[in-house]
């Protein structure tokens, strides 16, 4: 039977982050989807402050009702797990299994920089009045200079969502990438991620890689065995 796969990603980027590993997972007969947030790289969307975490969440939501998807695998990476978490709670009957790879998920009244901290927080507000005209943050954050990393709107890190706790009835598992390298600040939100996933009894499994295994081997393939042995099990 097909399986229905989600593949939500992370900040700066789109969805061709994913395109060799759904290539994969297109070849063992599943059905997977690989949108692009809107307003990343858009000026005018960045700038007239039309996007934040709840726009992404409907974006997703919208993409699973008009194709009529149910018992889907949903997957995020880094800010894409924010995304994931929002989509859990607009459309949980639809969800079979979520998973997060080096990223974090919200719970009732929490943004990205909450779990952030006050320190990072701080950091991002400075570089987003500095570099971003108080809108985006500049797409040298998210990656090396490459064509299709973007600017990314700011107003998704700052909204609180309000959750009413549907994503903890949904199985899951945290695929957590150990070398931070270029991402320390993310060390303090997998930390507590960790806490979470033991609490709600998910599945913890570490990926010998950077922060974006997707895109180079061999953590890629790793990354391939670890997704088709989660959607083969669950």
């Amino acid at each position: 039977m097909k399986k229905n796969i989600i593949l939500i990603h992370g900040a700066g980027v789109g969805g061709w982050v994913f395109r060799d590993i759904e290539k994969i997972l297109k070849l063992y007969g599943n059905n997977v989807y690989c949108p692009s947030l809107s307003g990343i790289g858009d000026r005018k969307k960045i700038l007239e402050n039309k996007i934040n975490l709840t726009t992404y969440a409907k974006e997703v939501e919208h993409l699973i009702l008009e194709n009529n998807l149910d018992n889907i695998y949903l997957i995020g990476h880094s800010f894409g797990g924010a995304v994931v978490s929002a989509v859990v709670e607009l459309v949980p009957e639809r969800i079979k299994y979520q998973i997060y790879i080096d990223s974090f998920f919200l719970e009732d009244n929490e943004s990205i920089l909450t779990l952030f901290g006050e320190k990072r927080e701080g950091e991002l507000y400075e570089i987003c009045k500095n570099e971003g005209e108080d809108k985006y943050l500049p797409k040298r954050l998210f990656g090396k200079e490459h064509p299709l990393i973007k600017d990314m709107p700011f107003n998704p890190y700052k909204e609180k969502v309000k959750f009413k706790g549907n994503g903890k009835k949904i199985p899951g598992a945290y695929i957590d990438c150990l070398d931070s390298t270029g991402f320390e600040h993310l060390e303090k939100p997998k930390k507590i991620m960790k806490k979470r996933v033991e609490k709600r009894k998910w599945k913890y499994i570490t990926l010998d890689s950077d922060h974006v295994p997707m895109t180079k081997s061999p953590a890629r393939e790793k990354l391939i065995e670890i997704l088709l042995e989660l959607i083969k099990d669950n």
